[in-house]
């Protein structure tokens, strides 16, 4: 796919490359980069895809750290606790069964351009991958260790995460996945705290064992 106008792009490489002398690796990457993005907003939306929703670490690799490499990222995540009436449950957590890799999780996700803050960020992610509308929560915790917060994706990327995490206080509306339209997710569940499903993303371990220490102190946690 794609072989003539490679050929062609190459050509035209050479040929700036005969004008200017010499060209850095990064006047290159970001070439391309900007190659990317001009195809993606024009090819995406015909496929069914928001080009505004690629995800970062497949945008980062083009930025210059190429495949393989561990790529700084900065995330949400949240704990949505099970809510019976109008009272909810601390000790029983949303997770969802993710669809890159068919594994348990927490909601998450990536900060936007159109976001206004992180905490808006995880409301829309909440709306997008569980249906629910968020009217209260708090930031309780701040992921940072390279050791737990590490993860390889399906294609090969390697991000290491410094999230926020948030609790949240109040929902409306019953999870569901009718709103996941690029099928982020699989499957919702809520399970226990101290019975995670067998197949749990090892990096979301981590911020769950951070919201039971804010369950037992009530303090905000640097982890």
């Amino acid at each position: 796919m794609f072989e003539t106008q490679v050929a062609g792009l190459y050509a035209e490489f050479q040929s700036v490359l005969a004008e200017k002398g010499k060209i850095s690796p990064r006047e290159y990457l970001m070439a391309i980069y900007a190659f990317r993005d001009k195809l993606d907003r024009l090819a995406l939306p015909a496929l069914g895809v928001d080009p505004a929703k690629l995800a970062t670490h497949n945008i980062m690799r083009f930025k210059g750290y190429g495949s393989g490499t561990l790529m700084p990222n900065s995330g949400v995540r949240g704990i949505i606790p099970e809510r019976l009436g109008s009272r909810y449950n601390p000790g029983r957590i949303l997770l969802q069964r993710r669809g890159d890799s068919g594994v348990w999780g927490l909601p998450s996700g990536f900060v936007n351009a159109d976001d206004s803050d992180e905490a808006t960020a995880f409301i829309r992610e909440a709306r997008e991958e569980a249906g629910i509308n968020i009217t209260d929560l708090e930031m309780i915790a701040r992921t940072s260790r390279l050791d737990r917060c590490t993860h390889t994706y399906p294609n090969g990327d390697r991000i290491v995460g410094r999230d926020n995490l948030y609790r949240v206080r109040a929902y409306e509306g019953e999870p569901n996945l009718r709103r996941d339209a690029e099928r982020e997710g699989l499957e919702l569940g809520f399970f226990s705290i101290s019975q995670l499903p067998k197949e749990f993303l090892d990096m979301h371990r981590y911020p769950v064992e951070l919201y039971i220490i804010h369950l037992e102190t009530g303090k905000f946690v640097m982890g």
